[in-house]
């Protein structure tokens, strides 16, 4: 480490391309005992580098999309469409024509505008893509970031007085010459830890199923995607991917006996790059009140938002560069009774909270602190309040080669984009 922050500086980004490919085992693993096809779909949202977007792309993974960007990204790194799935929040008709232009087939459409954009396109374009729809369950759900609740952003309701349902919007489809259904999609939140939110929804789809089965002898479901969740450690221990699919396997394997095999799609974002990265930082000052100890670091929420935004309690160490030895015992300083981690913004909020995993152990200046599991909703929140630059990304390599995978940013690239150099 020591080498790598002496040729590109701090703060460094480095990865680590085994944890990518074991993460993505652990996770197919996990739901092997299905009674069917399962394909896992990475999120790119939460790390759209292209770096770790190829690595994915040699463990087969499907690619999760939310925009034309994203879909750029994807085309650049030449993974198969084939291999995409695409949910807009935004469903616009344009947006449409390009993603099915690209190749993309497989679609989620979470409105029934959103559903007659695609059939538009569709039509432009000449194919007839595989249309799933995104129900919201409507459970409670406890996670850190809720994305099923009643009048939610996200998906339509089973039934309801207006056009936006899963009813009408299956109607629709099952007569529809443009689109053809393929299956349905839910999305409960991130960081799930009781999984009774599971059962609920999947005992609601079964129901709905069931009802739609009636009503359309030729309904069937090729796709069932059920969304993210699986939670990755930062302050308390977490269950496995094994033990979460543990509870629903069972459930699944129920609706594919009663209405169909189909290829069961499981996303995630956080859980297959989270704790392939870590953060380091160095220590550029030190101050003391009483008993409370203020290590400022030269990082801050610009590169690792989610510790303003929801509080993340990342695990952090200290790396000793200095000698930062008690001279009567020998041992590195112990941390104060009072440990504050905080940045270098000028902002009451750059603030690390520390995890109970964390050690400040030497936190002295010159010395390093390393955040671990920070691969998720990091490099792609990166921003530049009060000028900071992005930092570089290093990969290490499957075979233990360093590489840099994206270019440290400089304050004159900075002032140009920001129109510097427009008289």
């Amino acid at each position: 480490m020591k080498n790598l922050v002496a040729q590109y500086g701090t703060p460094l980004y480095l990865v680590d391309e085994d944890t990518l490919h074991a993460k993505a085992r652990e996770l197919q693993r996990a739901y092997s005992k299905f009674k069917g096809p399962v394909k896992v779909a990475y999120s790119i949202k939460a790390n759209f580098s292209p770096a770790i977007v190829r690595a994915f792309m040699k463990d087969g993974l499907t690619f999760d999309l939310t925009s034309l960007g994203e879909l750029h990204f994807i085309r650049q790194c030449k993974a198969d469409p084939e291999n995409v799935i695409y949910t807009s929040v935004t469903e616009e008709p344009e947006e449409y024509v390009e993603v099915l232009r690209s190749g993309v087939r497989r679609i989620v459409v979470s409105s029934h505008k959103g559903m007659m954009n695609l059939a538009l396109a569709a039509g432009k374009v000449g194919v007839r893509p595989l249309t799933m729809i995104r129900v919201n369950p409507e459970v409670a759900t406890d996670a850190k970031v809720r994305a099923s609740y009643k009048n939610g952003k996200f998906g339509v309701p089973f039934n309801g007085g207006t056009i936006d349902s899963a009813t009408k919007m299956v109607k629709y489809l099952m007569g529809s010459d443009l689109l053809k259904f393929e299956g349905f999609h839910f999305h409960l939140g991130s960081q799930i830890t009781d999984f009774s939110c599971y059962t609920h929804a999947l005992d609601k789809m079964d129901a709905f199923m069931t009802k739609m089965k009636k009503e359309y002898p030729n309904f069937q479901v090729n796709t069932f995607d059920i969304g993210g969740g699986t939670p990755v450690f930062y302050n308390d221990p977490v269950p496995t991917p094994a033990e979460m699919a543990q509870n629903h396997l069972v459930r699944l394997n129920q609706l594919a006996e009663t209405h169909g095999v189909f290829t069961l799609m499981i996303e995630s974002g956080r859980f297959l790059v989270a704790e392939s990265s870590i953060l380091v930082s160095r220590i550029v000052n030190t101050k003391e009140y009483n008993e409370h100890k203020i290590v400022i670091v030269d990082a801050g929420y610009h590169i690792l938002l989610d510790a303003a935004l929801l509080k993340q309690e990342y695990p952090q160490e200290v790396i000793p560069v200095v000698d930062s030895q008690d001279r009567t015992t020998g041992l590195a300083t112990p941390a104060a009774k009072n440990t504050h981690l905080a940045g270098r913004l000028c902002d009451t909020y750059d603030v690390f909270p520390l995890s109970k995993a964390s050690d400040m152990s030497g936190a002295d200046v010159g010395n390093y602190v390393s955040f671990y599991n920070v691969g998720a909703y990091s490099v792609v929140f990166n921003m530049p309040f009060h000028c900071q630059t992005k930092p570089p990304v290093v990969m290490k390599d499957s075979d233990g080669k360093y590489r840099l995978v994206r270019k440290g940013t400089t304050y004159e690239q900075l002032f140009v984009e920001e129109g510097g150099d427009i008289a």
